[in-house]
């Protein structure tokens, strides 16, 4: 036994020892290409969050893609350095790469709506087109994003139904918590006050309101009907899109009373 052991190595030390350099080396370069790739990743990011100046929810978002793409870096080098050891060591790899090949199609005709999914989710995620906790209308239903995935967008409506939708299927999306929105309130006052003493205690109450959720100062605009009986006006204001209706409550119950302890006839 001792003999024919050493008769094998004699006979195969430099084939051993050749696909041994070769794998040790093989392994190193994936070690490096991982290094570098994940050093990539990292860099891009902090520059991305230092020089934009993000918020920490889309800073968060920017981290969570860049562990998505280091997991897809890592599965790929995966996949190469097996593949590459395995030629290394001589393996015909005719065969493995054709059942691969068969068997990722089979997968692929199964996982099409998944793979969509993903695909859908992750530009979704990238583009930041909504997150948790803002009111949506994405293909005509409404309702607040309860949770968000890689593969399925959670709603929960104003009837407070949980509707699953899958990422595939979102086409049109309605962003109702971004930006600004416009506050607009009708004030009718009797047309015996007066039309200057109207507009003058509107401009003046107008400029005496405040809140938090404002924007901008409100605007007056009118009289904006022929209506000989009474004047109407309209104020409009800048807020985000879910204070509108909170601020329109405070400014209505601020003028009528303002409107009572004035003496003035709203109508």
């Amino acid at each position: 036994m001792q003999q024919w052991m050493v008769r094998f190595w004699e006979q195969r030390a430099d084939a051993i020892l050749l696909n041994a350099l070769q794998v040790a080396l093989i392994i190193a370069l994936l070690v490096v290409a991982r290094w570098i790739g994940g050093r990539v990743i990292q860099l891009v990011v902090r520059a991305l969050t230092r020089k934009m100046e993000l918020s920490e929810r889309r800073q968060a978002q920017i981290r969570t893609i860049s562990g998505l793409l280091n997991s897809v870096l890592s599965y790929v080098l995966l996949f190469v350095g097996i593949l590459s050891i395995l030629g290394a060591l001589g393996v015909n790899l005719g065969p493995i790469l054709a059942t691969a090949g068969v068997t990722g199609l089979a997968i692929s005709f199964g996982a099409q709506q998944i793979v969509r999914d993903v695909i859908n989710g992750f530009f979704i995620l990238v583009e930041d087109q909504f997150t948790v906790g803002e009111e949506v209308t994405i293909d005509g239903i409404h309702g607040v994003v309860e949770t968000m995935g890689m593969r399925i967008t959670r709603l929960r409506d104003d009837e407070g139904r949980l509707i699953t939708l899958s990422n595939s299927s979102i086409s049109r999306v309605i962003n109702h918590s971004r930006g600004q929105a416009t506050l607009q309130l009708e004030v009718g006052i009797a047309a015996e006050y007066g039309l200057t003493q109207a507009r003058q205690w509107l401009e003046e109450a107008c400029t005496t309101f405040s809140h938090s959720s404002l924007h901008s100062s409100l605007e007056l605009h009118g009289p904006v009907t022929l209506d000989p009986t009474r004047y109407l006006f309209r104020i409009r204001g800048k807020v985000p899109p879910p204070q509108v209706e909170a601020v329109g409550d405070v400014l209505r119950a601020y003028l009528l009373e303002r409107a009572q302890a004035d003496g003035v006839p709203l109508r």
